[in-house]
């Protein structure tokens, strides 16, 4: 059986997690700000050439033989389901409000380990399932199912979930097969770009100045959170990076509280604490008490030989 083998560097790959989903998250913002005012899949096609563009200049530093890859077939399973999470989200995002579309698109960490065992036939932890439950009781909690959560953008929503989880461990096995971050993120977009462009066109509709802005915007952070994303899982696996998903619907807690005036319920409050402590709980049930400290240091250089 293969073995998922640990970063020693695992908390670096945290740290970066984190703050690409503040970039996902202010994209889904701006996609929630719109209110329906365009087709999804023209909001997904300038999403991605503008990330395309942000990636064609990094990807192309080493010419064009540096885009040159013996693993087309996963990067076309992993851009498949990334493309597909992000239209069901955005459409989710048209039914729900922005906490409660976010919460059930990333549900992404209850299937990652599932699928992860289905690619690779490895065991899933006991530490794995332990935070798997808090992280989804607390999503539980915050949701509150209602009636509301009951309509289609619940299906939407879900499915968006289960689709980013495949696109997780689809990144996750180009990371094993050392593909680079730029030629991943390249073929992402471009792909993005080549399935989305023909629907786009079929249902334009044409922004206005300021929505233009806002939706380069979007394009621009998402590009920013991708590579920051492909970056963290260099440092970590699956598994353990997955959960920390869990943080995007804190920040989308936060959005709707500071910048649509949507505040946070006692649930809400309830429901945070423990998806923080689901999100964290792999690691530190992981990590032995006293090495924990050890994985945030900054190992000391080597000294050099005498000449």
């Amino acid at each position: 059986m293969r073995q998922e083998q640990e970063s020693p560097r695992l908390a670096l790959g945290i740290v970066i997690s984190l703050i690409a989903y503040i970039f996902f998250i202010t994209a889904s913002s701006l996609v929630w700000n719109f209110q329906g005012r365009f087709p999804t899949i023209q909001i997904i096609f300038i999403q991605n050439c503008v990330s395309f563009l942000c990636i064609l200049p990094i990807a192309l530093r080493r010419g064009h033989l540096g885009l040159k890859t013996q693993v087309l077939p996963i990067h076309l399973f992993r851009d498949a389901a990334g493309i597909l999470s992000y239209y069901l989200y955005f459409v989710a995002i048209r039914y729900l409000d922005l906490t409660d579309a976010t919460i059930l698109n990333y549900t992404a960490p209850f299937f990652v380990p599932f699928m992860w065992w289905i690619w690779m036939r490895e065991k899933i932890d006991l530490h794995v399932w332990w935070s798997i439950i808090v992280g989804f009781i607390g999503v539980a909690v915050i949701l509150n199912p209602s009636k509301q959560i009951f309509q289609e953008g619940f299906i939407f929503g879900l499915f968006a979930g289960l689709a980013s989880a495949v696109a997780f461990v689809g990144l996750r096995l180009l990371n094993l097969k050392k593909e680079p971050m730029s030629r991943t993120l390249f073929y992402y977009f471009l792909f993005g770009v080549i399935f989305s462009s023909p629907f786009a066109c079929i249902y334009w509709v044409w922004p206005s100045g300021g929505e233009w802005i806002e939706v380069i915007t979007i394009g621009i952070a998402t590009a920013v959170g991708q590579m920051l994303l492909t970056v963290a899982y260099r440092y970590g696996t699956a598994s353990y990076l997955s959960p920390l998903g869990y943080s995007t619907v804190i920040y989308a807690g936060i959005v709707s509280w500071l910048i649509f005036d949507i505040p946070p319920g006692f649930r809400s409050v309830i429901g945070t604490i423990l998806i923080i402590v689901g999100g964290t709980l792999t690691y530190i049930l992981k990590k032995k008490p006293e090495s924990i400290g050890k994985t945030f240091e900054i190992p000391e250089p080597k000294e050099k030989p005498p000449l």
